[in-house]
């Protein structure tokens, strides 16, 4: 036994000595090839050198360390391996002496295909490259649990490394498809999705896209895109689209098509130009014309609908005439002997009668002659005619008197009743010179405009008012018409149109309000880091308004990117950073919600949002356009964003997609520019895959995802053979000081936003005028008719004007209105002073439309003290609620803003990979979308590489209600998806 041990001792030294040896010659006579190498290209560079040639970097003329470890310069990767073709992985190394391959810890030298060894010439490093062949059969037969994997083990006599593990999966694509593009129609024009879901397959197949058997190259083809999950998108179909299209998916172990899908794009008929009218029918007289179109531009195409209407149209005509001259008729026979011996015939000129302008007859219809022949009766006795002759002279000279009595007296009725008109003439043309010039002048059952007078821009002012006595601030208003935006001063234009804020010059209502603060003053910005957001606001906003600078109006913010021109109050901004941000304009209902990932990890940028309140910032609409939405500002642009933000904000609308047709505009203009240039980026149910922007239009409010920080507005417009309905906010404001005579009521209607609402409350907060009924919301409806307003049931002690009570707002002035503080006044007199309460009513409707009317009630003490100080706030507090008098919607809900999001990015991440691949049931992003509502315009989020990240995004700015969590969890177990409701009960915890 020790023999066979001491053998084996012997045999296994020999083999290393032998081993060794060899190894020591091939290293010499390696290092002697490189020596002569050298010797040679010392000689070549020598010889070079000699003939006048320079060259840099001389070659090594001897090997490197020897003692150097290998080092790899190609390890294996993971690969597939298909049932008739082997997988081969490759490892190459330096300075190593034997490099070889392990799989599953086994040796694989027998499947190596190829072993090279060389020398690289540059350098004299020893290289050696391995690969070897991976059989389907081998990978199918290993049963661990470990996936199989191959080793390179690289050796010298430094050392051994070996390499990563190379994973070998074995490569199948199935039959089936799970959802394969079916035939369609699509008009022209259109946009068309066409679906597809490929079979299992490993690795995952690529999707691609066949038309008539080619492939289809979307970077060629710009009208084609194939979003993330492998459906066809295409944005405007053609009449060249038609044809075959299949679906195609392809990996390393197969290729599949599925079954072609025909595409057909119809065409509906269009109607041609009406052909010119055809003669009339009748040559003389009224006759027919017809005119005729065909459905032929275009024409009906592959099923499309043929043409609306009617192909012929009728109208009639008349042709002039021929003048016919008249002609007289036969005369008649004479007529019986009269009492005075004559007799009579007669003629007609109808034979024929004058027509078409024609000349009537010459001459006489009546003829008489003397009766002859004995035709004459016998006259009566001469005593009875002169008798009957005196008692009629008689009669008519006692009646001659009494006829010159009533011609006096009615010639001196005539006199008085004339007398009586010019006096109320004159008394009429004297209260009119007496009243105030104003918008509109009511009385009766219509408001006539007064015409501008375009030979001055000023009204003349008595010389009190224009040198600034505060005898009677008031009067401006005792009119009790219809005013411009009521400002701290006034600007009476003798225009249909009332003055902007801007223009205000005249002193107005109150003896202590000549020192309030203007509202044409604006913030003038700093830089300073330190203020950030709307919790800076907080203590800036209460000194301008209520502190020692208050008489100055002005509001000094520190930053460097904030637009100049801008009040505090309309205004946000924060330092934003890759963590995301929320950015609420105060007590406006606007904030930017500004996701997570949006900026880059090193970036850092300030980012503002904010309503702008000028009337120049608002777009010139046409008469049939209405703004639906405040015009919202927000920046810096040129700000790179890696996402887009949410842009939240209310809107007017009552909501009908049948109804309105609603726009995003936006403008690039800086605040300072007069006239803003506004162009329309989207028409919502009309977008393309182009669109720049996403606009979710919910009941109440809107949410804008966007990438530009630019301005931006909402405008409606009803569509065709429809009437679109808006809501209008309606609040009435009286002066918290009046004087003892008039009493002033100011009625704002503006649009039921609570933007609107909060510039209302801040322009009163200015005049210290103070809200007297809760603001009420109006629906106003597209047509044409006028807003009423109508002062009832005044209280006694008090009356109005005269023809005062009851005033219009012409419809245009409403609808496309240019103002942002649209509103009217009344006044009432006081006529007894004992009696210190008021109490009326305002009747607000549209005219015709009685269902859509509102009623604001006052009821107020003038007892009651005035506020000490501007200090009380009329504003509404963020998330408050006032309802309207007749069981309307809310004017304003509006829950508080969470700071933070609700998701970290943990769980986002752990949601899109969920819900991000394509599921044969659908319960993937799609559906998502569809539960949350936000599938009106799907198209936009296909096209993104992520797209439950940007519905998700969307959903943390719709929904900030506390168990907005919860809702989301249970939406997730109504699609079936319990692994990603597990998700977020994993994340907030098993007591949701």
């Amino acid at each position: 036994m020790w023999f066979r041990k001491e053998i084996k001792t012997t045999c296994s030294s020999f083999l290393c000595f032998l081993l060794g040896f060899l190894i020591f010659i091939s290293e010499t006579l390696v290092s002697e090839a490189a020596r002569s190498r050298g010797r040679k290209k010392e000689n070549f560079r020598n010889r070079e050198f000699e003939e006048g040639v320079f060259q840099l970097d001389p070659l090594p003329t001897e090997d490197p360390d020897p003692s150097s470890a290998p080092v790899f310069v190609e390890e294996p990767e993971d690969t597939f391996v298909v049932r008739n073709k082997p997988a081969i992985l490759h490892c190459k190394a330096r300075y190593a002496l034997w490099v070889y391959f392990k799989c599953n810890d086994e040796s694989a030298h027998r499947r190596q295909h190829s072993h090279q060894q060389f020398v690289d010439p540059m350098n004299g490093v020893r290289q050696v490259e391995v690969s070897v062949d991976i059989s389907w059969k081998e990978v199918e037969n290993y049963e661990e649990t470990n996936k199989y994997g191959c080793v390179c083990f690289a050796w010298s006599s430094s050392g051994e490394i070996k390499s990563r593990r190379a994973v070998v999966t074995i490569a199948y694509l199935k039959k089936h498809f799970f959802n394969q593009p079916l035939s369609t129609s699509v008009e022209i024009k259109g946009q068309i999705s066409l679906q597809c879901l490929p079979p299992e397959g490993v690795p995952p197949p690529k999707i691609f896209w066949l038309r008539n058997g080619e492939i289809i190259d979307t970077s060629k083809e710009t009208n084609f895109i194939i979003s993330n999950e492998g459906n066809l998108l295409i944005s405007q179909v053609r009449l060249a689209d038609m044809g075959n299209y299949t679906c195609g998916a392809k990996n390393e172990a197969n290729q599949r098509l599925s079954e072609p899908a025909t595409l057909t794009v119809y065409v509906n008929g269009g109607w041609s130009s009406w052909s010119p009218w055809s003669e009339c029918s009748s040559r003389c007289g009224r006759g027919i014309q017809t005119r005729k179109r065909l459905c032929s531009n275009p024409a009906p195409l592959n099923e499309g609908e043929q043409c609306v209407g009617e192909t012929a149209q009728k109208t009639d005509c008349t042709t002039l005439c021929p003048a016919v001259d008249g002609r007289w008729t036969s005369w008649s026979s004479w007529s019986t002997c009269g009492l005075d011996c004559k007799h009579h015939r007669r003629r007609s000129c109808t034979s024929p009668k004058p027509a078409n302008g024609g000349r009537y007859c010459n001459g006489k219809d009546l003829a008489t002659g003397n009766c002859t022949g004995g035709m004459c009766r016998a006259v009566r006795d001469r005593d009875e005619v002169m008798e009957y002759g005196s008692s009629q002279a008689e009669k008519a000279h006692s009646a001659e008197p009494e006829t010159n009595i009533t011609l006096y007296i009615g010639l001196f009725v005539a006199i008085a009743v004339f007398l009586a008109v010019l006096v109320g003439m004159v008394f009429v043309v004297r209260r009119i010179k007496g009243q105030d010039p104003s918008m509109y002048i009511g009385g009766g059952s219509e408001v006539v405009p007064v015409q501008p007078d375009l030979t001055q821009n000023v009204l003349n002012l008595p010389p009190h008012i224009r040198h600034g006595s505060h005898s009677d601030l008031n009067s401006n208003e005792k009119s009790g018409l219809c005013v411009a935006p009521l400002l701290p001063h006034h600007h009476l234009f003798s225009t249909n149109i009332p003055p902007s804020p801007a223009q205000s010059h005249v002193p107005l209502l109150d003896p202590q309000m000549s020192h309030a603060p203007n509202s044409t003053d604006k913030t003038t910005p700093h830089s300073d880091s330190s203020l950030s957001g709307p919790s800076s606001l907080t203590s800036s906003r209460a000194n301008s308004l209520f502190g020692p600078e208050a008489s100055l109006g002005k509001n000094y913010v520190t930053s460097v990117t904030l637009p100049p021109n801008l009040d505090i109050e309309c205004i946000a901004w924060k330092m934003v950073t890759k963590a995301g941000a929320r950015i609420t304009v105060p007590d406006s209902g606007i904030t930017m919600t500004v996701p997570k990932g949006s900026m880059k990890a090193s970036a850092k940028e300030e980012i503002y949002v904010a309503v702008l309140r000028d009337d120049k910032d608002r777009p010139r609409l046409t008469d049939k356009q209405t703004l639906l939405s405040p015009v919202i500002q927000c920046g810096p642009t040129g700000v790179s964003l890696r996402k887009p933000v949410i842009i939240s904000f209310q809107h007017c609308a009552v909501v009908d997609p049948e109804s309105w047709c609603v726009g995003v505009y936006s403008s690039e203009s800086s605040t300072e520019e007069e006239n803003p240039v506004w162009k329309k980026i989207v028409t919502l149910n009309n977008e393309t895959i182009n669109t720049p922007l996403y606009c979710q239009l919910d009941s109440r409010q809107s949410h804008l995802v966007t990438d530009q920080l630019v301005r931006y507005v909402l405008v409606g417009e009803s569509q065709p053979d429809r009437k679109a309905i808006k809501s209008l906010i309606l609040a009435a404001f009286a002066p918290a000081l009046h004087s003892s005579v008039d009493y002033n009521l100011r009625l704002y209607c503006v649009e039921d936003t609570r933007a609107a609402l909060e510039g209302v409350l801040q322009i009163e907060k200015k005049l210290r005028g103070k809200l007297i009924d809760n603001p009420k919301s109006m629906p106003f409806q597209d047509g044409g008719s006028n807003l009423c307003l109508c002062l009832e049931d005044v209280g006694p002690g008090w009356r109005c004007k005269p023809g005062a009570n009851y005033q219009e707002i012409p419809f245009q002035h409403v609808w496309s209105t240019r103002q942002n503080h649209l509103h009217c006044s009344f006044t009432l007199e006081h006529i007894d002073r004992s009696l210190q309460t008021i109490s009326c009513h305002i009747l607000v409707y549209q005219r015709g439309i009685q269902a859509h009317r509102q009623i604001l009630r006052i009821n107020t003490d003038l007892r009651e003290k005035p506020p000490a100080s501007p200090a009380v706030s009329l504003s509404i507090p963020l998330g408050s609620t006032v309802t309207s008098g007749n069981g309307n919607s809310p004017v304003v809900s509006v829950d508080p803003p969470a700071e933070g999001f609700r998701l970290s990015s943990e769980v986002r991440k752990q949601l899109c990979a969920c819900l991000n691949p394509p599921t044969s049931r659908g319960n993937d992003w799609r559906r998502l979308a569809r539960e949350l509502g936000v599938d009106r315009y799907i198209n936009y989020f296909a096209t993104k590489p992520n797209p439950t990240e940007h519905i998700l995004d969307l959903w943390e700015a719709r929904h900030r209600e506390s168990t907005a969590l919860t809702d989301l969890m249970n939406f997730f177990r109504v699609m079936e998806r319990n692994d990603a409701a597990l998700i977020i009960e994993r994340h907030a915890g098993p007591w949701l």
